[in-house]
């Protein structure tokens, strides 16, 4: 039968179980706001039962288990809204970048510029013998050309500090990926040996959570207590082995893989982002500048070519024919070297230049409203529907960012409202295990109290 000393060791089981479950809620209560946290829980389980002639006798109590309180659905929930919050996000800051580049509606943006060169040449058609108004359209063209020059090496400028951002975010991956293996293995060896390892696995949620940042993500737990990360179905951490991202480049399009051979299509985070605007914004646009460059400079050297300048010459080029890119758009040398190669109108009927003539010039004017058959829209407007989808793009991106941080919040609200600590839940099983604590004390000075009524009989 159960004897004095039997009694003693259940109490005994009983003050070091209670004790450490006070450890495991003062742990929760020091860690009431540290980021990424999720409270711990103490499972008990009693002991092994002892088995005697007269009747099986319980042995006392034990820790079973100590768990973090996760749920793997509101996790999976909360990354996704993160991938695509931070996706959008970094697209709605690229595009703002964009939309400060072209610089419109302003005084200073190319729409002004076109509009400025448009009134120069209605000018000399007003006045087609002015050496005065001749500067003037050679002035507003250098400053239209300009504008085109200034916009087409910002974007250029621009795309590569895009490059520069994918760079730093793979290198970034890669040590998430690292140090999410490197906890792997610690998860592993810590529980293997039938320890908790609550807090690694915290510290890997938190990777985690950053890594879904950059790109959509996967996740399984294995067995083992490590977890498997795979993204657009091609695997970047099995156990403890991380794989390598790269950043790839072919043709002028970049794209991500991992060292192995495999390619990486994110769907949503910020490089997928990033990707999108290197690879199709930015070359978007200056396609569509380059178009504005090529049509403008063709439109204006086909009818200047039909005038006679001051000089007498016929045929001059007024845009150089080499520059029909936003990059290279330029006057011709004949323009730069002399106002008088600026032709204003067609000649006589013998070919000699006429001072009143100023039909060349009308016609260049009225490039203002012209509609151009591969636009479907004039020059103005063009560019117009290029600055409108820019616009557009920026108010797409922040609204579908801000219902995502708002879908991300409300699925962190919904995680932590399981995971997260409330103090005063914690107080209470505070004073649960400490009164427990005082009755297995209470049992043992029992247990004494009996002993020494047996010594002194």
């Amino acid at each position: 039968m159960p004897s004095l000393g039997s009694l003693l060791e259940i109490a005994k089981t009983g003050l070091i179980t209670q004790q450490k479950a006070m450890n495991v809620t003062a742990h929760n209560i020091a860690n009431a706001s540290t980021e990424g946290y999720s409270r711990q829980r103490v499972m008990f389980n009693g002991l092994p039962a002892l088995r005697m002639e007269d009747g099986v006798y319980g042995n006392g109590v034990t820790i079973d288990s100590i768990s973090a309180v996760i749920d793997p659905l509101l996790e999976r929930s909360h990354r996704r809204e993160i991938s695509n919050a931070s996706g959008h996000g970094t697209r709605a800051d690229m595009l703002r970048r964009i939309e400060g580049l072209l610089g419109e509606p302003s005084e200073f943006g190319l729409s002004a510029a076109l509009d400025a060169f448009y009134s120069a040449w209605s000018d000399l058609a007003t006045s087609p013998t002015s050496s005065t108004i001749r500067a003037s359209v050679r002035q507003e063209t250098v400053n239209l050309a300009g504008k085109f020059n200034e916009i087409a090496s910002g974007l250029d400028a621009f795309r590569q500090e895009v490059e520069g951002r994918m760079t730093a975010e793979v290198v970034e991956i890669n040590s998430i990926l690292e140090g999410i293996a490197d906890i792997n293995r610690q998860i592993v060896t810590q529980e293997t040996g039938g320890g908790s390892a609550s807090d690694l696995r915290d510290a890997r949620g938190r990777l985690i959570n950053q890594l879904s940042e950059s790109i959509p993500i996967e996740t399984r737990e294995q067995p083992n207590g490590s977890m498997m990360i795979r993204s657009s179905g091609v695997g970047l951490v099995d156990g403890v082995y991380p794989a390598t991202v790269e950043l790839r480049q072919s043709g002028g399009v970049l794209s991500l893989g991992t060292t192995a051979g495999t390619s990486l299509s994110p769907t949503s985070g910020a490089l997928n982002s990033l990707m999108q605007v290197a690879n199709v914004d930015i070359p978007g646009m200056r396609q569509t500048l380059d178009d504005l460059a090529e049509t403008i400079v063709t439109e204006v050297n086909t009818s200047h070519a039909l005038g006679t300048s001051p000089a007498g010459t016929t045929g001059v080029d007024f845009f150089d024919p080499a520059g029909t890119t936003a990059t290279s758009i330029n006057l011709s040398a004949d323009v730069l070297a002399s106002l008088d190669a600026i032709a204003a109108g067609t000649p006589d009927g013998l070919g000699a230049y006429r001072g009143g003539a100023n039909d060349v010039a009308l016609t260049i004017a009225g490039l203002r409203d012209l509609d151009i058959p591969a636009f479907g829209a004039t020059i103005g407007e063009y560019f117009s529907g290029l600055v409108f989808d820019v616009g557009q793009g920026v108010r797409s991106s922040s609204d579908a960012a801000d219902v995502h941080t708002t879908l991300a919040d409300q699925a962190n609200i919904r995680r932590m409202g399981l995971s997260g600590v409330s103090v005063d839940e914690e107080l209470v099983r505070m004073i649960e295990f400490q009164t427990a604590y005082q009755a297995s004390a209470r049992v043992v000075s029992t247990a004494d109290e009996m002993l020494q009524s047996l010594l002194t009989m």
